[in-house]
């Protein structure tokens, strides 16, 4: 059963390889979003955060974003 797991999150793994940390960044601005929208709205059904929280989860993923580009402009110069 570990096998068939690792076979098949490996070759997942893989295939968003370079995709991984925009991934990242903007599920954490989602998430943010998400806060905001729980915080100012309670009826919504999301959950409630207080709005530095949401603002932290929202500057991290901007911040993924940012050093994904980064990581990706860096690969792409030691290749040429």
């Amino acid at each position: 059963m570990k096998f068939l797991i690792d076979l098949i999150f490996g070759k997942l793994a893989r295939s968003l390889d370079g995709y991984k940390t925009t991934i990242g960044g903007a599920g954490l601005i989602l998430v943010g979003l998400a806060g905001l929208i729980g915080h100012y709205w309670p009826d919504a059904g999301l959950p409630d955060m207080d709005t530095e929280t949401s603002f932290g989860y929202i500057a991290g993923g901007f911040t993924a974003l940012g050093i994904g580009g980064k990581i990706e402009k860096v690969q792409s110069r030691q290749t040429d």
